[in-house]
C-alpha cells in the first residue's frame, strides 16, 4: 500500500467532507487519519489515505478536479507508532509569538511536536482574550521535564505551562 498526504483548502461550505470521502472511497483508497476545521470561514483539512498503487494516480487526478477545492498530495511512509507520547497544554494572555518561543524551546531539546491545537478564547473576568496551546510530544523516557517546564515558564508571567 502507498500512504497519500492530502491537504484541502476551501470555502467552508456542508457536503466537503462528504465530497472528499466519496472520491477516496470510489478510487478504492482507505481513510486512514484526517484533521479538518473552519479558519476563518474557510474548510482546511490534512488527511492520511492509504492506496494500492495501481490506483493512486486516478485517485490524485480525480482530487485535483474537485472544483473549488485546492488539493495538494504528497507521499506518505509508513511510520511506527509512537512510543512516548507528551501533552503539553500552554495557556496565557494572548499576543505574538508564544507558539514560536515554545517551538524554539522544545527544538533546542530535539522534542518532536506531533500534533499542535492552538486557540484564542475569551476571558470576560479579565477584558483579554486567552491563547491556549496543547501541543503532543513525542519524548524520550529521559527527558527532564521539570527543567523544561522552568524554561517555558521563563518567557512569561502569566504563562501556565501544564505537562499530562
Amino acid at each position: 500500500m502507498n500512504h497519500l498526504v492530502i491537504s484541502v483548502i476551501a470555502k467552508d461550505s456542508p457536503g466537503l467532507v462528504e465530497q472528499l470521502s466519496t472520491t477516496v472511497c470510489q478510487h478504492q483508497g482507505n481513510w486512514v487519519s484526517s484533521s479538518m476545521t473552519q479558519l476563518a470561514g474557510q474548510f482546511t483539512g490534512i488527511i492520511e489515505v492509504n492506496i494500492a498503487p495501481e490506483y493512486q494516480a486516478a485517485l490524485i487526478a480525480a482530487l485535483k478536479h474537485l472544483a473549488s477545492l485546492h488539493i495538494h498530495v504528497v507521499s506518505g511512509e509508513h511510520v511506527s507508532p509512537i512510543t512516548h507520547l507528551q501533552t503539553l497544554t500552554v495557556t496565557g494572555n494572548d499576543r505574538p509569538g508564544i507558539v514560536h518561543q515554545v517551538a524554539h524551546i522544545l527544538n533546542q531539546r530535539d522534542i518532536n511536536i506531533c500534533k499542535l491545537h492552538t486557540e484564542t478564547q475569551s476571558a470576560p473576568n479579565w477584558g483579554y482574550p486567552l491563547f491556549i496551546a496543547r501541543f503532543q510530544l513525542d519524548v524520550t523516557e529521559t527527558l527532564d521535564l521539570d527543567a523544561i517546564q522552568t524554561q517555558l515558564e521563563q518567557l512569561a508571567d502569566d504563562l501556565t505551562i501544564d505537562f499530562e
